[in-house]
């Protein structure tokens, strides 16, 4: 279903509300120890879902629910990584949370969400790396 909604489409959307909640939470329910959202995208180093050459830098838009924690995996090519998975609102395209390792995130609410992978700081040598990854719901 996600990848029927692009980025530009959700933010121009209205806020769900009810429906949203109760769609949520049916998905987080019919979909434990199932992945959400994986692929392979370009990293953040520009900052844009599409870039000027139409490279993906951005996860298709997908829902979370409030109080469900979801597992996120990455990686990059070489032998460390160079990114922190960011996790933004689609409305805003504010971060709501980030971490820097594989790991655990309990959404604080029931929103539309997409992932990016921003290189760190005087890493610029591995920008433009390709990032596999996946986001899970917790077994």
């Amino acid at each position: 279903m996600s990848s029927r909604i692009t980025i530009s489409d959700a933010k121009t959307q209205k806020d769900g509300g009810a429906l949203q909640t109760v769609f949520s939470s049916g998905l987080a329910l019919l979909s434990k120890d199932k992945v959400l959202s994986s692929g392979k995208i370009l990293d953040y180093s520009v900052e844009k879902c599409i870039d000027a050459d139409g490279n993906k830098r951005c996860s298709n838009p997908f829902l979370v629910s409030k109080s469900t924690t979801y597992n996120i995996e990455w990686k990059t090519d070489g032998t460390f990584t160079h990114t922190t998975a960011e996790i933004r609102d689609v409305k805003s395209s504010e971060i709501v949370f980030y971490r820097d390792t594989d790991g655990e995130w309990t959404a604080e609410k029931n929103e539309l969400v997409y992932i990016d992978f921003k290189p760190k700081p005087n890493t610029g040598a591995t920008a433009n790396s390709t990032v596999e990854y996946t986001v899970s719901y917790k077994k």
